[in-house]
């Protein structure tokens, strides 16, 4: 069963991820803070970590640098969501290694 680590600050959002994950049988871990993602990232070794752009205090850009910069997370394929549309964004999250940014 593939892992998923989402990186999401709204608990509306994040309990419409678990109900959507949860219905393919994906184990999912949820952090809602920058810190606790990067972290849990580190415990549980996810085969995918989806983060949303805008987290408190901090960008999604700032923690796909930290993941890419870990030794322990810098292969761990990264998708970047938000409901934000821009497309330099979205350029920056692919130059820093996101695999995707999904709109």
């Amino acid at each position: 069963m593939a892992k998923i680590l989402i990186i999401e600050d709204d608990l509306y959002v994040q309990r419409m991820y678990k109900r959507m994950f949860s219905f393919n049988h994906y184990d999912l871990v949820l952090a809602g803070t920058e810190d606790e993602g990067i972290e849990l990232a580190r415990e549980h070794n996810p085969d995918l970590i989806l983060f949303d752009i805008i987290l408190p205090g901090i960008d999604g850009l700032a923690v796909l640098e930290k993941l890419r910069s870990a030794q322990e997370t810098k292969e761990i394929p990264g998708l970047v969501l938000t409901n934000l549309e821009h497309q330099e964004v979205a350029k920056q999250a692919v130059e820093l290694g996101a695999a995707a940014y999904i709109v």
